[in-house]
């Protein structure tokens, strides 16, 4: 089963609720939850940043200059 992004999102929204109406028992499942979305972007950062745009359709790399 693919669970989406907005899904991971919604799952965080309802356990930030849970926290704040009873205590820090939930806090290990929104910190998982949290890393999981952080982690997924990251790699589509990371992808992309190799990745040609829309807009120029080239076929070399897009570098980050730092």
């Amino acid at each position: 089963m693919v669970v989406s992004d907005a899904e991971i999102e919604k799952a965080i929204r309802s356990v930030a609720r849970l926290i704040h109406r009873y205590g820090d028992a939930y806090w290990p499942l929104f910190e998982r939850l949290e890393a999981e979305l952080k982690e997924r972007n990251s790699r589509k950062d990371r992808l992309n940043a190799y990745l040609p745009t829309h807009e120029t359709h080239s076929e070399n790399p897009k570098r980050q200059t730092d």
